[in-house]
């Protein structure tokens, strides 16, 4: 790959698929077809009409690629469309994402938002901003501060899943942010500000904030201050 050319967009321009070293975009740019390269950086306005494949994956601006999205590492500060599914192996998001199809991920930090139409797929899953899954958000470790709005979720499974509240920074936002899901289950799990219809798993602790309907455990169950469970059932 690094006997490949580089590829660079000024103003408005569209360029073919096929293997590229570095892909750099600083106005409007099409890539009419699939492509790899090893590093792709949008600061304007980029569409890939086929696949898009790279090691290093940075928006800036705005960028769709209408199939499907594989990479080694991807930043997003700007705004990022995927028409099919996106395989990543470190995410890291400020800005905006939408995956039509399924994510799957080593790692996701999440600073912006994202929102899933399939199912979600990591071994750690951070976040301290928006996030909306159609399916199933499964990882190994699940660590959500929820800052503001309501991010929603089918299904939530993992290992151990910690789920706080926490405060805007900014003074004049007072309002919390919330978690809606049908179904959470995991090993260790700790919620707050959280409504589900069922949470199950080994230890099980509900804390301020939260709405649950059913809570199944198998070792330890508490309910905290200020939340509301309707009903506990160990399982032997």
């Amino acid at each position: 790959m690094t006997k490949a050319n580089n590829l660079t967009m000024h103003g408005s321009g569209s360029a073919s698929g096929g293997l590229y070293n570095k892909v750099k975009i600083m106005g409007e740019g099409t890539i009419t077809d699939d492509f790899e390269c090893t590093l792709f950086k949008t600061y304007g306005s980029s569409e890939v009409s086929g696949n898009a494949k790279a090691v290093d994956f940075e928006i800036f601006g705005e960028t769709e690629v209408r199939k499907n999205l594989d990479a080694r590492n991807m930043k997003v500060l700007g705004t990022l469309s995927v028409g099919e599914s996106a395989t990543i192996g470190n995410t890291k998001i400020l800005g905006t994402v939408d995956v039509t199809g399924k994510f799957t991920g080593d790692k996701v930090d999440l600073k912006g938002s994202i929102g899933v139409r399939g199912d979600l797929e990591a071994e750690v899953f951070v976040s301290s901003g928006l996030f909306e899954v159609a399916g199933l958000l499964n990882a190994d470790v699940i660590d959500v501060k929820l800052r503001y709005s309501t991010s929603h979720v089918q299904e939530m499974g993992g290992e151990t899943i910690r789920v706080q509240k926490k405060g805007s920074f900014l003074p004049f936002m007072k309002n919390e942010g919330y978690l809606e899901a049908k179904i959470i289950e995991g090993d260790d799990i700790f919620l707050e500000n959280t409504t589900a219809d069922i949470v199950r798993g080994k230890s099980v602790r509900i804390g301020s904030g939260c709405e649950i309907g059913l809570v199944e455990y198998y070792e330890e169950f508490k309910a905290l201050s200020g939340s509301s469970v309707k009903e506990n059932q160990k399982i032997e």
